[in-house]
């Protein structure tokens, strides 16, 4: 008499699903940053992922050349993939864990982009440090 405890189970952890079919959409959306201009943006934690297609994500995208990380509340790491255009954006909460993660396809993510009450702001602070920078050196005058 056999039991379910007889019954081998093998879990493949590598099988894929929604890679490839990813990876198109994101060839689909580049051509159409490249002819229109419009940006978009794929929640990857929204899709059925198994840990197969994740590696394929990252193995066929790749590391491109430039990478930023923002303080806000927990880390947001956005790299540019080896596919101009194509970006990789996680945000973490305070204790580091992931808590969402982006496709972006786009010439560059929004949220680098200094919103103009920030650059108003710059603005300000710049010309206060040159007012104190001229006086500073006014002083120094013979």
């Amino acid at each position: 008499m056999s039991g379910l405890s007889e019954i081998g189970i093998c879990i493949a952890e590598d099988e894929t699903g929604n890679a490839l079919p990813l990876l198109h959409e994101i060839a689909f959306l580049l051509e159409r940053l490249a002819r229109d201009g419009a940006s978009a943006t794929i929640d990857l934690g929204s899709l059925p992922m198994r840990p197969g297609d994740r590696a394929i994500l990252e193995g066929t995208l790749g590391q491109g050349e430039v990478s930023a990380e923002i303080q806000a509340l927990g880390a947001t790491r956005i790299r540019e993939t080896a596919i101009h255009g194509v970006w990789w954006v996680t945000h973490c909460n305070s204790g580091d864990e992931v808590v969402a993660e982006f496709i972006e396809v786009t010439h560059f993510p929004a949220i680098l982009a200094a919103p103009e009450e920030d650059v108003r702001e710059g603005l300000s602070r710049l010309r206060e440090a040159l007012v104190d920078t001229q006086s500073s050196h006014a002083n120094e005058l013979p």
